[in-house]
């Protein structure tokens, strides 16, 4: 396998973490990025510009993350993800348990539209206090309904919805503690978030992953 992305976690990070929990070797290609810019978007990506002049990048429409398994290339973030669910056992025992996960994982995509329209307000401030200590708490708690009781959130078992709702929680926020802060009124998403924390190929992970901007 080969995961292609730019040198930072993004779109790509999910799908290495779920690499790890597979204990899957792969190459981890990253296009070199320098942020000139991050709150106008502007960066200098060479590297990825060349390629996607030269069509290299035609089989993920010029884009990048994609997952490169024998000989397929396969575009877009969320479908890397939940291809790579699926070969790990991480898409519950049956299909109810399936769609339950994706459902969830949809819930939190949304979730984190929300926060950016919040990053775009005029009091940018006070906008993104409110969110952590209101509007995110109100969204985790909404959410509490839709996950199970017993340490994971579909079933008894680790799935993608676990890692995604940890994802969201530890590694979307530049304020992780007050993200973290959001889950002590919704015991079981914390308990997820807890759960997925422990797991060794995780904590492996995050203590070798390369450091990024972003």
């Amino acid at each position: 396998m080969k995961l292609v992305y730019f040198n930072g976690r993004g779109l790509a990070e999910i799908s290495r973490i779920l690499l790890a929990i597979g204990e899957e070797e792969y190459e981890d290609f990253r296009y070199p990025l320098k942020i000139i810019d991050w709150s106008k978007h502007q960066m200098e990506k060479e590297e990825f510009e060349k390629d996607k002049a030269d069509g290299k990048l035609v089989s993920s429409l010029n884009k990048v993350p994609y997952l490169e398994v024998d000989g397929h290339v396969i575009p877009q973030s969320k479908s890397i993800e939940r291809y790579l669910a699926r070969k790990y056992g991480l898409m519950g025992e049956n299909a109810i348990e399936g769609v339950r996960i994706d459902s969830l994982c949809e819930c939190i995509r949304d979730f984190k539209d929300a926060y950016q329209q919040v990053r775009k307000a005029d009091d940018k401030e006070q906008a993104v206090n409110e969110w952590f200590t209101k509007t995110l708490v109100e969204k985790l708690s909404l959410l509490e309904n839709l996950v199970d009781g017993v340490g994971y959130s579909v079933g008894g078992k680790l799935s993608l919805s676990d890692v995604v709702i940890f994802s969201f929680i530890t590694q979307f926020f530049d304020n992780k503690e007050a993200s973290m802060n959001a889950t002590l009124a919704t015991p079981k998403i914390r308990s997820i978030v807890e759960k997925v924390m422990a797991v060794p190929q995780v904590i492996s992970w995050l203590e070798k992953r390369p450091v990024t901007g972003f």
